[in-house]
């Protein structure tokens, strides 16, 4: 285990989850069947972190300790084990099968699952329809769960459950347009969250005020306490006091495969909202995630959208990411008060539920200063076909598979 934590924090990947782990200064083993994790400072959440894949155990042979594992295989302790099926260079297909060597405690309610990938969630569905998938889940379109909602489909059931997802609009705040908080306040004030959620979206998001969702505990409605309703005179007076010029100018960008296809239609929408307050001249500029996420971590956008789902459902994995050292967003923004005080003071509470005015505190920084833009939080659906069982266990609260708990009855 000592091996498989010191092996993300050497690697240190962008797009890798050392962050989850960099609070710890040492490593010390004691025998065969004990570890110690000396912190830098005191951590509640550390216990959650640990059972993330952060910190999944890995087999030294199979995995390097400087780089990432080449090809698709992967080799673990869990209840499956895992064989990949490659076509043109991608994985189509994943067969898992119940491993033999597995002692913990999950009861395995099958034998075999196979995990099938597709370019986009119209794909997904026509699988389903054709009996070809007897569950889609995650990438459902806005549209395919409300006509399930509206019209059900015979022999296939749609389970609603609390979504964790999050939606935001990410600034450089180093950049000269949005430089100025000002023009970041104007923006919260301009934007229509209910009508983005309702026209885009529909009965799949609703409108976030927060960068915690009212799912976790510690949620608070910053942004609306700060800006309440859209309101383009208050906008106005945001600007003219700041000595700001009108229009704004600038480009949103967005990623174009990596949020789901909705994405275009949500960055038209907000396109239109700001433009239409004259305060603002916005042009909109999609780009494929595999080109978006690198530009975005070295500055060259000046607003960009974001999503974000939690490694654990704890509100600290909400605030920490964005306004600690190191984060996530490689953000220039930082305040003194969230990194030195208000973080670490929230660690300290091993009641979760105690450390929510402390969050309370984290969420009107975030209001105030707006470094991030929260849009929408987003809810989870699971088409199942008939005789599948289990569904409503089958993806936990940070949107994981649980696929140890699907099951087959006759029908």
């Amino acid at each position: 285990m000592r091996y498989s934590i010191q092996r993300v924090l050497d690697i240190k990947s962008d797009s890798g989850p050392a962050g989850l782990l960099d609070n710890i200064d040492t490593i010390e083993t004691k025998g065969e069947d004990e570890i110690v994790f000396h912190l830098r400072t005191p951590d509640a959440t550390f216990p959650y972190k640990l059972a993330t894949p952060a910190a999944a155990i890995v087999q030294k042979s199979k995995y390097p300790a400087k780089g990432a594992r080449e090809g698709f295989q992967v080799d673990g302790s869990g209840p499956y084990t895992m064989k990949p099926e490659v076509e043109k260079g991608q994985v189509a297909k994943v067969v898992f099968t119940r491993n033999p060597k597995y002692k913990g405690d999950l009861e395995i309610l099958n034998d075999r699952v196979e995990l099938a990938l597709f370019p986009d969630a119209a794909a997904m569905g026509r699988a389903l329809d054709d009996k070809k998938v007897d569950m889609m889940t995650r990438t459902m379109s806005p549209e395919q769960a409300g006509r399930m909602l509206v019209k059900p489909e015979d022999g296939v059931k749609l389970t609603e459950m609390p979504g964790l997802a999050i939606s935001y609009l990410g600034f450089d705040t180093d950049a000269p347009a949005v430089k100025d908080k000002a023009v970041r306040q104007a923006m919260a004030q301009v934007i229509d969250r209910g009508a983005i959620a309702s026209q885009v979206y529909g009965s799949t998001a609703e409108p976030l005020y927060s960068l915690i969702p009212s799912t976790i505990t510690g949620h608070t409605n910053s942004f609306f306490n700060k800006y309440g309703e859209p309101d383009t005179a208050k906008a106005a007076r945001t600007l003219r006091a700041a000595g700001i010029d009108t229009p704004v100018k600038f480009t949103l960008h967005y990623t174009t495969d990596h949020y789901g296809p909705a994405t275009a239609a949500e960055f038209k929408t907000l396109k239109q909202q700001l433009n239409d307050s004259k305060l603002f001249d916005v042009t909109i500029k999609g780009t494929p995630w595999a080109e978006y996420r690198p530009a975005q971590k070295r500055g060259e956008y000046e607003v960009y959208g974001m999503g974000w789902f939690p490694d654990f459902p704890d509100p600290d994995n909400y605030t920490a990411p964005f306004l600690d050292k190191n984060d996530f967003l490689n953000s220039p923004y930082r305040s003194a008060v969230a990194e030195n005080t208000l973080i670490p003071q929230s660690r300290r509470k091993t009641d979760r539920s105690a450390a929510s005015k402390t969050f309370e505190k984290l969420q009107d920084i975030v209001a105030e200063d707006v470094p991030v833009l929260p849009i929408w939080q987003g809810k989870q659906y699971i088409a199942s076909r008939e005789g599948v069982t289990g569904v409503e266990w089958a993806v936990n609260a940070s949107a994981d598979l649980q696929l140890w708990e699907l099951g087959r009855r006759s029908v």
